[in-house]
């Protein structure tokens, strides 16, 4: 293994334990799912409704 190869490691490595990076793993993980959610909750309250009769509709 070469210098350069190792100092890439070892790049990667500092940079997985620094909290910075830990923070923006936990704040993906936690706020992609929400994000998701969120616009799907958008699209189901801007189709329109459905008028379909009621159970106690007398013809």
């Amino acid at each position: 293994m070469n210098d350069n190869t190792r100092d890439r490691s070892t790049n990667w490595a500092d940079a997985l334990r620094r909290p910075w990076t830990a923070l923006c793993a936990v704040a993906a993980v936690v706020l992609g799912p929400a994000a998701h959610t969120a616009s799907a909750l958008m699209q189901a309250n801007a189709a329109p409704l459905r008028h379909a009769p009621g159970p106690h509709r007398r013809l």
